[in-house]
């Protein structure tokens, strides 16, 4: 029984209708595997990457801040205590709750590794924090040379605790290469689904072209010559070759169909040319779907997007890492500064602003120390000025209030200015006198004393975390200020001490001296009276015989 025209259509549209169900829904299925790869990557590899890299930067942070506990902060309390203090008793636990949360969806390798890891340091590593911490737990104890004896060693180069930082950074950087391996291998899944998926969508094209044809060949005889050129298109399409001509438009059931055809074929041109920008990682093309209703439109646009979003965060964490070590080095170099420079406020000065003009790309700096020698007359001295990699030396004393400089003290707050007086400050260079763009203001606080203020300008405008780090860096500058004052004081009240023990040595050489030519007087007094008492007595002798 032959099936009329009518039939036949319904047929081969019903057909096509069945292929577009089967396309859409594996369709579906190929984008949900993508995305179930895409949630994996976004909710388990990135943010275990990034708290793993917490964890290593929280290490990292404990080595610098129990060797300041030992060598810097004899003071209890001190900002590093407190933040080492913190690390163990807060960060550390918060750390690594969340990595063992995040591990029941890792392989059994790395939760071992993390539960080795996080062993290292409960067990070994802190517990030999909390020995030297409770060891050094008083002003006192450092002045103690059998403990600072014992615990020196243990946080010099070389040191167990020392060796074992470096030995639990190691673990976890083992371990953060197998997260980055699988962050890798999740984008490479993503890429190879994506592929099959094109390659799916291909063949599906073909199919339904195919269906297409056979419709054309059995139903519509009388219209050979429209349907021999849309056979045309469509086998060069098979062949992947994108028509460059469009099919007539009519009204009829053909016109209908070389006008679908037409935006199939730019719907593909369309997406072809969005899958292969969004593969060179151009996430700013056009694309536009057909429809409201373009499963596979949509689809790609909400895959751009979550590209988007994970490229972003992927670029925020890395410069968040970046900011973090820099700050780390930066720490690491004024701690040896401090600890080096921390008998003369001259040298101590100047290696400070000239490290820390270089280290923040400034152009110029100073520091301006108060000035106590007369308790009634407070004002701040400057002691050292560099710009343009040259110490400058200038003779600068303020008044306390006088000035941005001198209301800093006042306040006690930092001052960020990004637009300055044309007759504050000017940076001086081969091309002229300029103002700066940006100049901070830091006091130098320590146990709510001001011991200095720190005053940096530059062409660049500083950002939030390069300020945060030189106000973290101000604390220790005025606590070793502090320490340098007090050791100056010292070495003063030593050496006139030791001038009053010569003065004194001197009046007792004269007083000696002095008793015995009182001495030396006295004996010739004496033989002077017994001369005279022997000429009297002559004297009697010879008037009694003058007299007989």
């Amino acid at each position: 029984m032959r099936l009329k025209i009518a039939a036949k259509i319904g047929l081969g549209f019903g057909l096509v209708t069945v292929a577009v169900i089967i396309n859409g829904i594996l369709t579906s299925n190929a984008l949900q595997k993508s995305r179930e790869v895409n949630d994996k990557i976004t909710n388990v590899y990135t943010p275990s990457l990034e708290w793993i890299n917490k964890l290593y930067n929280d290490v990292s942070e404990s080595r610098m801040l129990i060797k300041s506990w030992v060598y810097i902060d004899k003071i209890s309390d001190t900002p590093d205590k407190l933040r080492l203090k913190k690390l163990h008793s807060t960060e550390f636990p918060q750390v690594i709750d969340t990595l063992h949360s995040l591990s029941k969806m890792w392989s059994e390798d790395q939760r071992k590794m993390l539960e080795n890891i996080d062993a290292m340091i409960k067990d070994t590593l802190f517990p030999k924090h909390q020995y030297i911490m409770d060891q050094l737990s008083s002003f006192e104890s450092y002045d103690d040379p059998f403990v600072v004896f014992e615990v020196t060693p243990m946080t010099e180069e070389g040191g167990e605790v020392m060796l074992l930082t470096d030995a639990v950074l190691i673990r976890i950087t083992e371990l953060q290469s197998k997260q980055d391996a699988l962050v890798n291998e999740g984008r490479i899944d993503m890429v190879e689904q994506f592929d099959s998926f094109r390659k799916f969508i291909f063949i599906m094209l073909l199919a339904l072209t195919f269906a297409v044809i056979i419709i054309g060949i059995f139903t519509i005889r009388s219209l050979a010559n429209p349907i021999n050129k849309t056979k045309i298109i469509l086998q060069q399409m098979s062949k992947g070759i994108m028509p460059k001509e469009k099919l007539t438009e009519g009204n009829d059931e053909i016109g209908q169909m070389s006008k679908a055809l037409n935006q199939v074929v730019q719907g593909l041109n369309d997406v072809s040319n969005f899958t292969n920008e969004i593969g060179k990682a151009n996430f700013d093309t056009n694309f536009k779907p057909l429809s409201e209703d373009d499963a596979l439109g949509l689809s790609l646009l909400e895959m751009r997007e979550e590209l988007i979003k994970a490229k972003k965060e992927e670029e925020k964490r890395q410069e968040e890492n970046i900011h973090r070590n820099w700050a780390s080095q930066g720490v690491a170099l004024f701690s040896d500064i401090l600890r080096q420079n921390n008998n003369n406020l001259e040298k101590l000065s100047y290696e400070i602003i000239s490290s820390m003009v270089r280290y923040t790309n400034s152009n110029q700096g100073g520091i301006f120390i108060v000035n106590d020698i007369d308790r009634d007359h407070l004002f701040l001295e400057m002691t050292a000025c560099y710009a343009y990699d040259r110490q400058k030396f200038l003779a600068k004393k303020i008044e306390i209030g006088e000035g941005l400089v001198g209301r800093c003290y006042q306040e006690k707050e930092r001052i960020f200015l990004t637009e300055i007086p044309n007759n504050y400050i000017k940076i001086t260079s081969g091309l002229g006198d300029n103002n700066p763009t940006c100049l901070l203001i830091i006091p130098l606080t320590y146990n709510n004393n001001v011991y200095g203020i720190m005053e940096i300008s530059s062409f660049n405008v500083f950002h939030d975390y390069e300020i945060e780090f030189m106000e973290r860096i101000g604390e220790s500058i005025a606590a070793t200020i502090s320490t340098t004052k007090s050791n100056i004081q010292t070495s003063l009240l030593l050496e006139q001490s030791q001038q009053q023990a010569e003065e004194m040595a001197s009046q007792e050489e004269e007083m000696r001296q002095n008793m015995e030519e009182l001495r030396a007087t006295q004996e010739q007094s004496a033989r002077r009276e017994e001369e005279l008492q022997r000429e009297v007595e002559s004297l009697r002798k010879l008037t009694q015989n003058t007299q007989n």
